[in-house]
């Protein structure tokens, strides 16, 4: 399987444009998102690389704003540690997914592995990564399948709340008040 998916943020002046590549072993994401915020422009290139169940495996991350570039390498050997550029992160050990601040793509890696059961509340470790503040950080997450393609979403900010709909490969639609993607 291979798709390329195009969002747009609905209150951001960006862009995002991503490639997803099924193959025997692992999945392939790469991809590009561009815009306009906190009076800066700014652009995130990213590789992710997951293992058949989508838990992520590596994060190769690039973060262009107002001229200054930083860079994100991060590794998992599935259920084992994670490390950072080379170093070990154990804090981080409980955490199974990642979670991009300006990507809806990131929330297609919990939702294709959740359970089938509808209003079944499934809380997940997360690893954060905040574009803006630049900071990683362990969160928790909860996601609850409302029906065959719509979930709700809690997490990052205490209260936060939103509705995703996704196609029926789990990849986002709609992500309520955030995000709406441009291609079919």
């Amino acid at each position: 399987m291979k798709r390329q998916i195009v969002w747009k943020a609905l209150h951001y002046q960006m862009m995002e444009y991503c490639n997803v590549e099924v193959t025997d072993t692992d999945i392939r994401i790469d991809g590009t998102i561009v815009g306009f915020a906190e009076d800066t422009p700014f652009s995130v290139t990213y590789d992710i690389i997951t293992d058949r169940l989508w838990q992520a495996t590596s994060l190769e991350m690039a973060i262009e704003k107002a001229g200054e570039t930083q860079w994100i390498s991060l590794q998992r050997e599935p259920g084992k540690h994670w490390t950072q550029s080379g170093h070990a992160r154990p804090e981080w050990d409980d955490c199974t997914d990642i979670d991009i601040s300006l990507t809806p793509l990131t929330n297609t890696l919990p939702i294709r592995r959740l359970a089938e059961t509808l209003n079944d509340r499934q809380e997940i470790d997360v690893l954060y990564i905040n574009i803006f503040k630049g900071e990683i950080k362990p969160v928790k997450q909860w996601y609850t399948r409302l029906s065959a393609n719509k979930y709700r979403y809690e997490g990052v900010a205490k209260d936060f709340k939103a509705e995703i709909i996704v196609d029926d490969e789990g990849f986002v639609k709609d992500y309520e008040g955030l995000f709406q993607r441009l291609n079919s």
